[in-house]
Parts: structure tokens; sequence; C-alpha cells
């Protein structure tokens, strides 16, 4: 017998199979339900089981695994820490039974399961048409759901249950990530004199919109480092409104190229090259580290890929 086979042997006899066997599957099912919906109630409306059945399972659930899981915060459920690490990994393991007892390979025209992208409101601005576009030609059955984020988490991936995020070079993560685009910074004006005028001292002159945070952006750092003085005017939390505070006034902002251009065809926008050398600006795909099925996430990384070429993204990879 070879090795895997004695692996097999061991799980099923050894101590940890006898603990398998005591595990009833539906209770994992039950477990699912709580954790995503975080409530009882709704666990129960979910996979169709009465409350007090429901609650019943939650005992049972807690006993298993030798914590609350679910407790009470205020007037709020509020999922423990144990749970919330539960919530990737049985996701995997519930595909993978899935799966095991007949279901078929990953096809996108027939599958009904729901894609979840998180990423910010500027992203879902350039790629969310091409998404929707080409789901409804690639997979009519199954759902979309787009969750927009600005400083994401390991949360998008165990609470929210996220496929992949969609993360600006900037941001750190904790997983692996592929890059997906190349972008770059440019400065937007709202009036055509931005052309007219030396980058430089339009930057020093005109009125700025940034955004909120908490420290300086990059290309502010940049600037600062080379002695550009600025004047911010009007502070925003959202990246996708900045251009609209800028067009057609005598303002200017810093922007993703791939935002600016897009939105330069319906507002009076003008860009113009950041004047100094500075890293780019690339989106990565961080993809869930429980994502178990290989085929769905080949399928959803060429999707991203090609709604980028679509949309004209210069520097997609």
């Amino acid at each position: 017998m070879n090795a895997n086979g004695n692996d097999l042997v061991q799980l099923s006899t050894g101590p940890f199979g006898v603990r398998l066997a005591s595990v009833d599957l539906n209770l994992l099912v039950s477990l699912h339900a709580i954790l995503e919906e975080r409530s009882v109630t709704g666990a129960a409306g979910r996979v169709g089981l009465s409350q007090p059945a429901m609650s019943h399972a939650l005992r049972r659930i807690r006993k298993l695994f030798g914590d609350e899981i679910l407790i009470r915060e205020g007037a709020r459920s509020v999922l423990t820490p144990r749970a919330q690490e539960l919530l990737g990994p049985l996701r995997v393991v519930l595909h993978g039974v899935a799966g095991l007892l007949g279901g078929p390979a990953f096809d996108p025209e027939t599958s009904r399961r729901t894609v979840t992208i998180a990423m910010s409101s500027s992203m879902a601005y350039i790629l969310g048409s091409a998404i929707t576009t080409m789901l409804e030609e690639e997979a009519p059955r199954m759902g979309l759901r787009i969750i927009t984020t600005q400083v994401p988490d390991d949360g998008v991936f165990t609470e929210r249950g996220v496929d992949v995020l969609l993360l600006a070079e900037g941001y750190e993560s904790g997983h692996p990530r592929e890059r997906l685009f190349d972008d770059e910074w440019v400065v937007i004006g709202g009036v055509p004199e931005l052309h007219e005028r030396d980058v430089i001292s339009t930057l020093e002159d005109w009125p700025h919109v940034a955004l909120i945070a908490d420290r300086l952006t990059r290309p502010y750092e940049v600037l600062r480092h080379r002695g550009v003085e600025v004047d911010v005017q009007v502070r925003i939390n959202d990246y996708l409104l900045l251009p609209q505070f800028v067009a057609g006034a005598r303002k200017v902002g810093l922007h993703r190229r791939s935002v600016a251009e897009r939105m330069a065809q319906f507002y009076p926008l003008y860009l113009a090259d950041f004047p100094f050398p500075m890293l780019g600006l690339g989106v990565d795909m961080v993809w869930n580290p429980w994502l178990g099925d290989e085929a769905f996430r080949r399928w959803l990384r060429d999707l991203l890929r090609r709604a980028c070429d679509m949309q004209g993204i210069n520097g997609a990879n």
C-alpha cells in the first residue's frame, strides 16, 4: 500500500477517524448557515429548520468545537474569534463534500454559484460593466456579489466569503498576490488651462481635491519631498468621487490613469502626466486562501484579465 493509502487507513481507523465518525455532517451545514447569517432565526430559515431545531443544533455545535460560536453583544449577535476562523475552511470542506457526492466539475455555463469580488469603488467603476457583461454571456446562471472596500483585511475572506480581492499595490496583504494590471498616477484638472501651464506650477497654484487619509498618499509624499507646496481645499473619503469635485473647476487632483481617462469621457476633465518619477499603481489579485476549486480560480482569473482588456486598461497582464 502506498503512503497515501496508509494515510487514509490511519485517518479512518485512528483516534481522528473515530471522532470524525461521530460528526453529523448536517451540523456542518447548520454551522455554515449560522456563521453567515449570524442569527439562529436566519440560519433556520436558510436551511429549512425550525428555530428550536436550529437552537438545538447550535448547542451541539458548541459542544463539538468547545466554543460559544455565536454570542450576544448588546442588541446583536456576533461571532466569536474561533467562529470567524472557521468560516473560510468550512466553505472549502462543504464545497469538497458537495463535489465528492457527485457534483460535476466547475462549468461556468451550468454553475449556479455566486462569484464574490472585493475591490475599491474605483475598481468597480472601471471593471464592473465588463465583468457583468461577460458573466451574462459565459455564465448565465451564476450570481455576482461585489463588495466595495477601501482598507480591506482578512475579514473579507473569513466573514464575507470573498473569492478574490483586487488590491492596489500600496496596500499590504499577508496572502500571495498576482498582478492584474499596471497603472500610474496622473494629474487631473477641471479646465483646459491645465494643458497650457507648467504642471508643477499648476500643482502649486491651484487648490487641490484630495483623499481623507491618516497620512499623505504616495504622490503627495513625492511632491513634498520635491519641495512642491500644495493647498488642499476639498477632502473626500472616496477616490471615485474625487474627479467629480475637480470637473469643470479650476482645481486639481491626483488619480489613477485608468479611472481618470474613463471619467474624462463624461466629465470636463483634463489629464497631465505626474511630473516626477515614482513607483507604479498596479492592482493585484489576492485569492481567498481557502478557495479550493482550482478550476473556478483559473476561470475567474482569466475573466478578470479579459475584463481589463475589454475596458482598454493599459498594462493589463
